[in-house]
């Protein structure tokens, strides 16, 4: 894993494996098995400090105190829905906002983790992609916020579920999202089951295959639209990667046998909701185990985008299903929060205080292209 160490030259602990924290201890002289101790404290009982770890030798305490430190998030400001959703406004170390949202559902409660501060994929539906991107998280990071999470709420909110869709493009921070997630899958450690990780991407092609040979986890394909022109327009990553290379890549990646890709469709109104759109969407889906998640797009002032009509959104998915998609509509949870897909980096900044200094939104603008602004408006194309 990388390692991160702070200007007092104290090291992040977090950011270190199982296997590194052992090779360091017994370099030190300590037993093997002191790893394994100081390991479970950090990420299954979450201890703020080494003092916290009472079955651990006081020598080894205090040999750890002289070198490490443990990271934690700063909770900045929690927001509750009327639907039950909460928001969690973070602050990182040095002074930068990321979100998480805990999004209750029959049953089951999924963590949406932020994986980068702002974005650089500057999709024009996603607020986050007006941040830019200020830098990728870190590994302790990304690991630090189901942690702290199951801190601020009680039992009745045991995450189940856990999807990479936050803040950021997640396979963009590859190199530290994989030593999170090995974090998360282990059992010494977060204790996910693959089965219960999604990770979300805008379609870096290959990075999405490097993900797939790593690790057993599900994947989620951003793809909203069904013609190459259509997808760059929205999705200016388009233009690196396109979408035939993008849906080819899915056609061949070594999917475990009972996986299937998700392929995530936000509807805008005018733009990606015909008929026609419906009947191209089953033309390329062939070839490749998927489903398909229609998301009716969730309105903001900054966006000149309009959600379809549910008729509409109905009709889409009907036609799917009819042609033997398996097709599901997103239910819409913390819209009045700002905490629904797409919303993501605009909590109020005022709710932001790191000892006195407000942590300011920062909007970056992007030039424009042309398009035919009777059918669909856009901005902050790059």
């Amino acid at each position: 894993m990388p390692v991160f160490a702070r200007a007092d030259g104290l090291i992040d602990i977090k950011s270190l494996s199982l296997a590194e924290i052992e090779a360091a201890l017994t370099g030190l002289g300590s037993e093997k098995f002191r790893a394994l101790q100081v390991y479970k404290w950090l990420w299954q009982r979450g201890v703020h400090s080494f003092d916290e770890m009472t079955n651990v030798a006081k020598a080894v305490r205090a040999v750890l105190v002289e070198r490490y430190y443990i990271s934690f998030l700063d909770v900045a400001a929690v927001q509750k829905s009327g639907d039950g959703t909460h928001k969690f406004l973070w602050l990182t170390e040095d002074g930068h906002r990321i979100e998480s949202v805990m999004i209750p559902d029959d049953g089951r409660n999924t963590l949406c983790v932020s994986t980068q501060v702002g974005c650089a994929m500057a999709c024009t539906f996603c607020l986050t992609g007006d941040l830019g991107l200020r830098r990728h998280l870190r590994p302790s990071e990304i690991a630090n916020q189901p942690l702290q999470v199951r801190e601020a709420l009680d039992a009745t909110y045991r995450i189940t579920n856990v999807v990479m869709m936050g803040m950021g493009e997640p396979l963009h921070n590859l190199d530290n999202l994989l030593p999170a997630l090995e974090i998360y899958l282990d059992e010494q450690g977060l204790n996910f089951s693959h089965r219960k990780i999604t990770v979300s991407t805008v379609g870096l092609v290959p990075q999405l295959q490097r993900l797939a040979e790593a690790l057993p986890v599900n994947v989620a394909v951003s793809l909203n639209a069904t013609t190459e022109e259509q997808r760059r327009l929205v999705m200016p990553i388009t233009r690196k990667y396109s979408m035939e290379a993008l849906l080819e890549a899915c056609r061949t990646l070594p999917l475990k046998a009972t996986k299937r890709i998700t392929f995530e469709y936000v509807m805008m109104a005018g733009f990606n909701d015909s008929m026609a759109d419906a009947q191209r969407l089953v033309r390329l889906m062939r070839g490749i185990k998927s489903k398909v998640n229609l998301i009716p797009y969730n309105e903001n002032p900054d966006r000149d985008i309009r959600r379809p009509a549910d008729s509409v959104v109905r009709a889409f998915q009907g036609h799917l299903v009819k042609h033997g998609l398996q097709a599901s509509v997103r239910v819409t949870r913390g819209r009045d929060i700002s905490a629904a897909c797409g919303q993501l980096g605009k909590t109020d900044p005022t709710k932001a205080l790191v000892e006195g200094q407000k942590i300011a939104a920062i909007r970056i603008r992007r030039e424009g292209e042309g398009y035919d602004t009777s059918r669909f408006v856009l901005d902050d194309i790059v």
